[in-house]
């Protein structure tokens, strides 16, 4: 089998034109930090599985929530389970 090296060809080429990732992953869209339930990130942080906010998201956490502000839907469902 042969293997043909096609990359150089291609960045020279006056057809293909490259454009940076603009894809929004998984949770980019509302840039909030949310309150989810401590055994639930720590099994999140083990076992890789997404948790659910009081608010409702489900993701996979991957950022450090201490960077975002708080999700203002889940400080309201918050601050009324401690009343």
């Amino acid at each position: 089998m042969a293997i043909q090296n096609v990359g150089a060809n291609v960045a020279s080429s006056p057809d293909v034109i490259e454009r940076p990732d603009t894809r929004e992953t998984e949770g980019d869209h509302d840039r909030f930090s949310h309150y989810v339930a401590k055994t639930a990130l720590t099994r999140s942080a083990v076992s890789g599985r997404e948790v659910v906010a009081l608010c409702g998201k489900k993701w996979v956490p991957t950022r450090d929530g201490e960077r975002f502000p708080v999700c203002p839907a889940c400080k309201e469902i918050f601050a009324g389970l401690r009343s």
